[in-house]
């Protein structure tokens, strides 16, 4: 149960007409259209995360912010776009790169330590075949 005074939980909210719109266009995109748009606000995001400039502001402060590199950038892309399979390695070089960007974070550590224990138990269950001649 909330504590915060008047919540209205799960009910529907009123929507704004500009917000009525919005999701009147997205009801009656196509499912690639669909794609397309969800791929174009993805991309602004990477390219936000990949700036300098402080992404949040809390009571007026900015909140410090390591930009994203490049390549940790194109890895999400693509496995977006579906163009790599998010095997354990996969995952193990994401929570590799953003490890780097958030040293102190002992949540991205955890999931770097899961992510290796996951390749290494795959290689473990993976025979070894030998070429015979």
């Amino acid at each position: 149960m909330s504590k915060k005074k008047d919540w209205k939980g799960t009910e529907p909210v009123a929507r704004s007409a500009k917000q009525r719109q919005i999701k009147e266009e997205w009801d009656n995109m196509s499912p690639e259209d669909r794609k397309a748009a969800s791929r174009r606000q993805l991309v602004g995001f990477l390219e936000m995360f990949q700036g300098s400039e402080p992404i949040m502001v809390l009571n007026g402060k900015p909140q410090d912010h390591s930009p994203m590199t490049e390549e940790e950038a194109n890895l999400h892309l693509a496995l977006f776009d579906g163009e790599i399979e998010p095997t354990p390695e996969v995952r193990l070089t994401l929570a590799q790169l953003e490890a780097v960007r958030w040293p102190n974070n002992k949540k991205l550590q955890a999931k770097m330590w899961q992510a290796m224990e996951d390749v290494k138990n795959q290689r473990c269950d993976t025979p070894q075949t030998e070429e015979t001649e």
